[in-house]
């Protein structure tokens, strides 16, 4: 078993880390895990672009690509249900997967540079 000393050591390391890759703890791109849309700290800019994309579906789900463009600055991108945030990453590219007859707001920010919102309706 670990000693304590051992656990806070490692838990040090790990929010170093994690800072050490966002530039802050508090203006890292994955904020959106606060369930709060990305406008809500980065103003609407039509210099960011997001391009939303169907690669696959079930009769149940469909699997999208997100694509962030435009803009200067490290992109990130969310997926909402509602207010809930469903998905996100810090990366300019990706994929998620969702249920169908919902719809979501995708969200992208280039921090530094703005946000952009598509609403995405899934039939």
């Amino acid at each position: 078993m670990k000693s304590w000393k051992h656990k806070a050591a490692t838990a040090v390391v790990v929010g170093t880390l994690a800072i050490a890759s966002f530039g802050s703890a508090s203006t890292a791109v994955a904020t959106p895990g606060k369930n709060k849309s990305c406008s809500s700290c980065h103003k609407t800019s039509s210099a960011v672009r997001i391009s939303v994309k169907k690669q696959s579906e079930t009769t149940t789900t469909a699997t999208y690509s997100v694509t962030v463009t435009g803009g200067n600055g490290r992109a990130g991108w969310a997926v909402f249900s509602g207010g809930k945030n469903i998905k996100h990453k810090s990366a300019s590219k990706g994929t998620f997967t969702v249920n169908r007859g919902k719809s979501y707001k995708v969200r992208a920010v280039k921090k530094g540079s703005g946000s952009a919102v598509k609403t995405l309706t899934v039939n």
